[in-house]
């Protein structure tokens, strides 16, 4: 397991790589302190066994440049996804990602072209609306300890995930130089400007099968979030963690590392 940067257009872009065979992406969560180490630490040693896996820092995340797009940010993030693929020389992968990660996926491969040279997708909690008090707790964030352990008891359901010693790994990438900044900017608007509305896309012309993974204590995501993205996916499985927040690839990571292989694999 390997840290290593890359250029990617004018973004210097962060990445953990291991193992060998067919391409395996993973794309983290948008919390505060969010970052390919922090979401995929408990991951990459087995999934590495079985793929070439490219844990990616998103633009404005982990390592990787502070840089946000005030145009569209979403656009943005999607195009540097797609440039890392093609400056790594990678034609097409399987894709895990987890909140943001996810949705940024199914995102891709939802337009009439995909965005992305996607074979499989697994999503953790990622794709559809998220709850809006759970998300606006999120959002508000102001640099302290005690605040990023309210963040972690959102994101996770079992104790063993809420002390100081774990949430202090989150809390110190959340200080790297200009993360905070880059991950509140979608909240910087003019007075003068309208809200905007939450694009969903058209779930129906993702073409490839999909894994939909989730929580049932999840408390950013709707009750019904899992079953009801199924029903809009045309070849969607779902599996559901009992006692599990927002981040099954964490708090379940032996059972989701079997799962996810077996997916991938079949």
């Amino acid at each position: 397991m390997k840290s290593k940067f890359v250029q990617v257009g004018n973004v210097k872009t962060h990445y953990i790589e291991a193992g060998s065979g067919e391409p395996l992406i993973l794309l983290h969560g948008a919390e505060y302190g969010g970052s390919a180490m922090n979401s995929w630490e408990y991951n990459i040693p087995e999934l590495s066994k079985h793929f070439h896996v490219f844990a990616v820092d998103i633009v404005g995340f982990g390592h990787t440049s502070k840089i946000f797009n005030f145009d569209d940010a979403a656009a943005f993030r999607l195009q540097h996804i797609k440039e890392f693929l093609k400056v790594m020389c990678i034609d097409e992968a399987y894709f895990i990602g987890n909140s943001l990660g996810g949705g940024m996926t199914l995102f891709a491969a939802a337009q009439d072209v995909p965005l992305w040279p996607i074979k499989k997708i697994i999503t953790i909690s990622g794709g559809g609306p998220n709850r809006k008090e759970a998300h606006d707790v999120l959002n508000h964030y102001d640099c302290t300890f005690e605040y990023m352990k309210k963040i972690h008891d959102y994101l996770f359901y079992n104790d063993k995930w809420k002390t100081d010693e774990y949430v202090r790994k989150r809390y110190e990438t959340s200080l790297i130089p200009g993360a905070w900044e880059a991950a509140s900017a979608a909240r910087f608007k003019s007075p003068l400007a309208k809200e905007k509305e939450l694009v969903i896309p058209d779930y129906s012309k993702v073409k490839v099968p999909v894994l939909i993974c989730a929580g049932d204590h999840d408390r950013l995501k709707r009750d019904d979030y899992a079953e009801s993205l199924k029903a809009k996916i045309p070849h969607a499985q779902v599996k559901i963690f009992k006692d599990c927040g927002h981040c099954a690839q964490i708090e379940y990571a032996d059972e989701f590392n079997r799962l996810a292989i077996e997916f991938l694999k079949s």
